[in-house]
């Protein structure tokens, strides 16, 4: 197969790949837009996650804002074929409609865009399952079936260091409602189709990281992996907090040693919303391993 036969994947960088991951699996990554006291920067590019890491703990206050139609218009016109662009979801972002009217731009090249309802972890999976169908060979639109139906499977939960910003954004009621009387806690977050919902308040680190394993198993068992995790496609993914993530990584190859499991970073612009310290997990059973 030709590269301009070959679909093309694109995607957002609030995905968790490196710069030299995406270019190794052929995927073209759209940076996220930071705003540090009145400056842009472009996410991954000019400003990697640990300079980023950095400011949060000195509680610098960075701004985001999702790619503009340009730099979505940029990115497909990049290189020949046909494209297949991965968003969030426009119930999350605005990128989803920059990407949209990007689109519309191109004139006659083919792009389709895959509302995919997950970010970070979970964004990750389904940008290597997509890099990976189309180096078999897959045309725009039986990719475009495939990856639908892997992101309907995706499944993603989080813990965070701090339940402030939660609490202060409003995204979790549950949390909103307490207040201040949780922020010693840890809560483990589930998150589906883009919105959140409690699923643990943990006293330390490691009883979050259990939450967090069971929901691992009770989503692969749910999903119909086998019983040594036969299937399952599991990212454990952090924002500085590697050791935990390492820890849930370990006890998650105790229970499924046969599951594809990764380590990754969260990417800084992604952290800027939860701040530094979020450990989680993103998930799917592949539908076409049995």
């Amino acid at each position: 197969m030709t590269d301009a036969a070959r679909v093309r994947v694109v995607v957002a960088t609030s995905t968790c790949l490196t710069v030299e991951q995406a270019g190794e699996l052929g995927i073209t990554l759209v940076p996220l837009r930071i705003g540090v006291d009145g400056r842009d920067y472009r996410d991954m590019i000019d400003i990697g996650p640990a300079e980023l890491y950095r400011l949060l703990r000195q509680g610098v206050m960075p701004t985001t804002a999702s790619p503009s139609v340009g730099d979505y218009a940029a990115a497909f016109g990049a290189a020949p074929g046909p494209v297949l662009c991965l968003t969030v979801g426009s119930r999350i972002s605005a990128m989803d409609s920059a990407a949209r009217l990007a689109a519309e731009e191109t004139g006659a090249r083919e792009v389709e865009i895959v509302e995919t309802g997950t970010a970070a972890g979970g964004l990750r999976l389904v940008a290597l399952a997509a890099a990976r169908l189309a180096g078999e060979g897959l045309g725009l639109e039986p990719l475009g079936e495939r990856v639908r139906a892997i992101c309907a499977r995706v499944e993603m939960s989080g813990m965070l260091e701090t339940v402030e910003y939660l609490a202060r954004s409003g995204r979790v009621p549950e949390i909103a409602r307490w207040g201040t009387s949780v922020l010693r806690v840890r809560p483990v977050v589930r998150f589906v189709a883009g919105s959140g919902r409690l699923a643990a308040l943990a006293r330390t680190p490691l009883r979050g990281v259990d939450e967090m394993r069971k929901l691992v198993r009770e989503g692969a068992r749910r999903q119909g992996a086998g019983p040594c995790g036969e299937g399952v496609v599991c990212t454990v993914f952090h924002g500085d907090a590697g050791e935990l993530a390492a820890e849930l990584e370990r006890r998650l190859r105790d229970d499924l040693p046969a599951a594809g499991l990764s380590i990754s970073e969260m990417p800084g612009a992604m952290a800027i919303h939860v701040r530094p310290g979020v450990v989680g997990e993103a998930l799917y059973v592949d539908p076409g391993a049995g």
